[in-house]
This record gives C-alpha cells, sequence and structure tokens, in this order.
C-alpha cells in the first residue's frame, strides 16, 4: 500500500490539530510560536535522517511510499517531521496547562543525571554502533545542559515524553511492524520494545527537549514583551 505511511502520519496529526482548538489551552493561537518551535529541531533531524539513510545506517521500504524522493527521503519522512512534533508538543503543552503542579525538578533532575550517566556509558561502550553512539551522545548533551541551566519545565518534559510514549508505541509500531522502516542491526543494540529500536525511544526524547527549549525560550520572551 504505497500511502500507508501518509496515513499514519495523517492520522497522527489529526486529533491534536482538532484538540488545537480547546479554548482553554488555545494551543491554536500559537501557532507561529509552534511552526518556530519545531522548525530548528526538524530541520537538524532532517539532516541526520539524510545522512543515515545515504549510509545505510536505515532505509524506508518501497512498498509502503509513495515514490517521490528528496534527498534520499520520501516526501512521507518531511510530513512525519511536522505530525509527530506537532502532537508531542501539543502534550507537553496541556500538561503545562492542566497540570501546573507537576513542578518537582528535584526529582527530574535526579532522573536526568542518571539517564545522562547511563546515555555515556553506553556511548562509550558502543562507538561501533552509530544509531546507538550519535542517540545517546545527544542525550547525555542535552540533558546535563538542561540540569546546568535549571531549567523550571524540565519535570514538564519528561512526563510529557513518558505520556507521548503511549501514542509512540502505535505510530512506531506500524512503521516498525511491517516494516515501513528498515533498521541495519549492526548499528543499533538490537534491544527491541515489541518491534520498536529501544533507541528509537530517547531520538524522541532528545527531539522533544530541544523542541520544547525553543517553544518555552519564545514564550518567555514574547510574555516579557507583553508585560
Amino acid at each position: 500500500m504505497k500511502w500507508y505511511y501518509f496515513l499514519i502520519n495523517l492520522f497522527s496529526i489529526l486529533g491534536p490539530l482538532a484538540l488545537s482548538f480547546d479554548k482553554r489551552v488555545a494551543f491554536f493561537k500559537k501557532i507561529r510560536l509552534v511552526l518556530w518551535s519545531l522548525f530548528i529541531p526538524s530541520s537538524i533531524y532532517i539532516i541526520w535522517d539524510v545522512a543515515f539513510t545515504k549510509i545505510g545506517i536505515w532505509e524506508f521500504n518501497p512498498a509502503y511510499v509513495s515514490g517521490f524522493y528528496m534527498f534520499s527521503l520520501p516526501w512521507e519522512e518531511y510530513f512525519f517531521f511536522l505530525a509527530i512534533p506537532y502532537a508531542c508538543l501539543f502534550i507537553y503543552a496541556c500538561l503545562r496547562y492542566y497540570a501546573p503542579a507537576l513542578k518537582n525538578n528535584t526529582i527530574a533532575k535526579a532522573v536526568s543525571s542518571i539517564l545522562a550517566v547511563i546515555g555515556l556509558f553506553i556511548v562509550f561502550q558502543n562507538f561501533d554502533r552509530l544509531y546507538t553512539a550519535v542517540t545517546f551522545g545527544l542525550l547525555s548533551f542535552t540533558l546535563f545542559n538542561f540540569i546546568l541551566n535549571k531549567t523550571e519545565y524540565l519535570s514538564h518534559a519528561l512526563i510529557a515524553w513518558l505520556v507521548a510514549i503511549i501514542p509512540m508505541f502505535i505510530v512506531n509500531g506500524l512503521l516498525t511492524g511491517l516494516p515501513v522502516l528498515i533498521y541495519d542491526n549492526s548499528q543499533n543494540l538490537g534491544i527491541r520494545i515489541g518491534t520498536i529500536p529501544l533507541e528509537d525511544f530517547f531520538y524522541n526524547l532528545v527531539y522533544m527537549l530541544w523542541m520544547i527549549g525553543f517553544y518555552e525560550r519564545k514564550l518567555k520572551r514574547q510574555t516579557s514583551e507583553l508585560s
């Protein structure tokens, strides 16, 4: 089915897009801010994606994409980098609005520190596995950066990631189950949760942290300009 990947992306964004008009969260009113927050992380991830596709870290199954490619990526992959980040940022914005009391950054910093140290250990043990090394290297760097900068929204960011894992199981499960996306297992740990490589979960965490960071920084600047 040539439009399978497109349909996965479409259904991934339809729910968050419809719920964006909720008057309390008012996510639709921040659409320019949201798109700006997605742009830089998505651009970096697309470059990463192109590079890894060209060297064979992963590839796309031609049976499930429409056949239109740009820089080695099917056009559905570009749609993916709009649909999924939008949905993830929407989850974060809802948490920030409906659960403002989730501010125990002591626990968040402890969890982040543990993840960052584990990430470094994994990197040092797996220099020869490119997907593993890059993903956990960026994870450790990003988490240490958030901790050192005393990020006040770290707790919400981590909980948003945990919530996002639920739809991620569905979406990535569909992508890796058929598979639409085929991995070179010599470049990852070979550990799968269902059909999803372990690295994918932390690939998504890094993405969310970068995106949320840009979102919060811009939102804070806009708020200070209005006050």
